[in-house]
């Protein structure tokens, strides 16, 4: 018994008058509309294009690819965090791991206004590897205030607000382990991530991670022109957080702008 074909060869889409999505955009300045249907498929050898009725079709036009229309939602995100009054923050701490505690801490509004910036002197001294990169040393912390001096003014500044970080993921964990140190609840934070946004928009892919590529914020900062001298102070890199995020706001369209040469 012999089998029906499932493709069309070119010559039988031809005489059909079904065209490919291609054939139609250069032929007819045509393309499938949203409800079109393919009327049939050609084989090609190693594979197999859809083919349309012409007469089902829409008058072409531009339409963004998927890179575009990823880094379009990327920029509708940063315009509704700026719209929404959104607060910028940064730590500085004393390490990384589950002993660490905040040694620094700034909070600018989305006009770069600082609504706090402070030193802390935590419970313990500061490594020596976190102190080579932020430069902040024991002797400044000496005379700082403690959290326990600044969670109150802290807490009412987040209340309410959604609070933009480079990297919020670790800022958050680092001030719960801060308050947990002082014996105080830390109060529940709304956060977004401006590492893991332009990660998205930058759009180089990490297969072993299965996620986008984190970039350095000096990194992010650099591609979008709004670098600052100070970098891993917290006021300067909140600085350039807010920068990034104004970058995206501005690119709407989705379009990377045009390199300079």
């Amino acid at each position: 018994m012999s089998r029906t074909r499932k493709h069309l060869t070119p010559t039988e889409a031809e005489a059909k008058g079904l065209l490919c999505r291609k054939h139609l955009k250069e032929r007819l300045r045509l393309m499938p509309g949203l409800n079109t249907r393919p009327a049939g498929s050609v084989w090609q050898g190693q594979g197999a294009y859809y083919v349309y009725n012409p007469a089902e079709c829409v008058p072409w036009r531009w339409m963004p690819g998927r890179a575009q229309v990823r880094r379009q939602h990327v920029a509708a995100q940063a315009k509704d965090l700026i719209a929404a009054d959104c607060i910028v923050l940064d730590t500085e701490t004393t390490g990384l791991g589950d002993d660490a505690e905040v040694c620094e801490i700034a909070i600018i509004d989305v006009t770069g206004a600082p609504i706090l910036d402070t030193l802390i002197k935590p419970t313990r001294p500061i490594s020596a590897e976190a102190s080579a990169y932020n430069g902040i040393t024991n002797a400044m912390l000496a005379s700082a205030p403690s959290w326990l001096d600044v969670a109150e003014q802290y807490a009412a500044i987040v209340a309410g607000r959604t609070v933009v970080a480079y990297n919020a993921a670790f800022d958050a964990r680092l001030l719960r382990q801060t308050h947990q140190l002082h014996g105080i609840a830390a109060p529940a934070l709304t956060t977004a991530c401006v590492m893991r946004m332009y990660a998205k928009w930058h759009g180089e892919y990490n297969r072993d991670r299965d996620d986008w590529r984190w970039l350095k914020l000096i990194e992010a900062a650099t591609d979008c022109g709004v670098a600052e001298d100070g970098a891993h102070r917290a006021l300067a890199d909140a600085r350039m957080t807010l920068g990034v995020l104004r970058y995206l706001h501005h690119r709407i369209n989705g379009r990377r702008p045009a390199q300079q040469t």
